[in-house]
């Protein structure tokens, strides 16, 4: 018989003493049996650290911060322990389904080396754990009603098509290669999908592999608040990207993502950081006019954030 292959599970948690017990008892009960459990801590300030190390087994990691270092140095330290074929990188607010590691090595087993992660769907939930419906849009019969990029993915990387990272399950290899996740980002996804997809190539299965928490004031949802650094990662990101670029598709893709910074620098008045995505902008291509008016309004200074603000509760109401 085949021995299967070993999956590094890496759980960080911060402040997710109401949702991190759910989370460890879904790692506990996956069907698959080659699972290395990897949880840190980073200084929480609540009480997670006390519930894990009550549910910790004999063979479980735990590392505990001594002080915050957020998502790309506590997920480093951990993938540096890491023994697997596969890497999943799991938040402690989110909970996997029971068979869902057993799906994505099952899946993984069949496709070529070129292929460095495999993705899947999500249930969303509520803080409670209530469902609130899926993350890719399907009509009443749950089918999927939108193409999902799969394969040579990078140009939809760039211009912001959704991967939904919190799904997926990443050869080592590639994490090796890539020295992990850049520590000096705040946030990791883009960053990682954009370096990883112009070398290895992504597949999507059409199968629920968590349930994905919609949490008030998650690290998420700050990308919207007024002058968020949340920006100024993806202007680095893109800065990245751009000696990457290898087609006139990719460019487009590129100049998309680069257009929509701009607007948010507007819309969220960042105004000193404009003038950056402008530049990227106008390496490959001219501003219009209408970038044009953003920037002299961001020159101006024109308060827009609270507009902005009250168009998305209208949106979502």
């Amino acid at each position: 018989m085949k021995e299967q292959p070993l999956v590094s599970v890496i759980c960080l948690c911060y402040n997710h003493s109401r949702f991190v017990a759910e989370c460890l008892k879904s790692v506990f009960s996956q069907t698959y049996p080659a699972i290395e459990l990897i949880i840190v801590d980073d200084c929480s300030k609540d009480d997670s650290v006390t519930t894990i190390r009550q549910l910790l087994r004999p063979q479980d990691r735990f590392l505990v911060n001594g002080k915050n270092q957020g998502v790309c140095a506590s997920f480093n330290k951990a993938l540096a322990l890491a023994k697997g074929k596969y890497i999943v990188d799991l938040a402690a607010d989110d909970c996997l389904f029971p068979d869902t590691i057993a799906q994505q090595v099952a899946y993984f087993e069949t496709l070529p080396d070129e292929y460095g992660a495999v993705f899947g769907e999500a249930v969303l939930i509520d803080e409670a754990g209530n469902p609130l419906g899926t993350w890719y849009k399907r009509n009443s019969q749950g089918t999927l009603m939108q193409s999902v990029p799969q394969g040579d993915v990078f140009a939809a990387v760039l211009a912001g098509t959704p991967i939904l990272t919190v799904t997926a399950m990443t050869r080592k290899e590639v994490y090796d290669a890539l020295n992990g996740y850049d520590e000096s980002l705040l946030y990791e996804d883009f960053d990682f999908l954009v370096r990883a997809s112009r070398r290895w190539k992504y597949a999507f299965r059409d199968q629920y592999w968590i349930k994905y928490r919609q949490v008030k004031g998650s690290y998420s949802k700050q990308q919207l608040t007024r002058r968020t650094r949340h920006l100024e990662t993806t202007y680095k990101v893109c800065e990245k990207a751009l000696p990457l670029l290898k087609s006139v598709e990719e460019q487009k893709a590129f100049l998309s993502r680069v257009r929509d910074g701009i607007r948010q620098c507007f819309y969220l008045e960042h105004y000193s950081l404009v003038r950056k995505y402008a530049a990227l902008h106008q390496s490959i291509r001219p501003l219009s006019s209408t970038y044009r008016a953003i920037l002299w309004a961001c020159q101006l200074r024109v308060p827009f954030y609270q507009i902005y603000r009250g168009y998305q509760r209208i949106r979502r109401s």
